[in-house]
């Protein structure tokens, strides 16, 4: 079955400010989260406090939608929402600027 992968354009200017290395092991990494999000360098993780309203043009309205963490690298993250078809990268950056600790 195949993902749709959302980018919304905040996060791609946000992608494209950051280095080149960087943005190369985010779509590694993101590559990683599709095949197999239990990758254990991915760091991925349930964020807490994440029960909110989803939405993204692909994803309906809906509560209860968790979001979720992966490392890019040990001081970059992305964060991102998920259900069967989609992924919905929804901020990337230094662990603190995503994270805020």
């Amino acid at each position: 079955m195949a993902i749709n992968i959302v980018i919304p354009d905040s996060v791609v200017r946000a992608l494209n400010a950051l280095p080149k290395e960087i943005r190369l092991k985010f779509w590694e990494q993101l590559e990683r989260l599709l095949a197999n999000p239990a990758h254990p360098s991915l760091r991925n993780e349930k964020l807490k406090g994440t029960d909110q309203w989803a939405f993204s043009i692909t994803m309906n309205y809906r509560k209860g939608t968790d979001q979720w963490a992966f490392s890019i690298t040990m001081n970059y993250r992305a964060t991102y929402f998920r259900d069967k078809s989609n992924v919905v990268i929804t901020a990337i950056g230094t662990h603190k600027d995503v994270l805020g600790s």
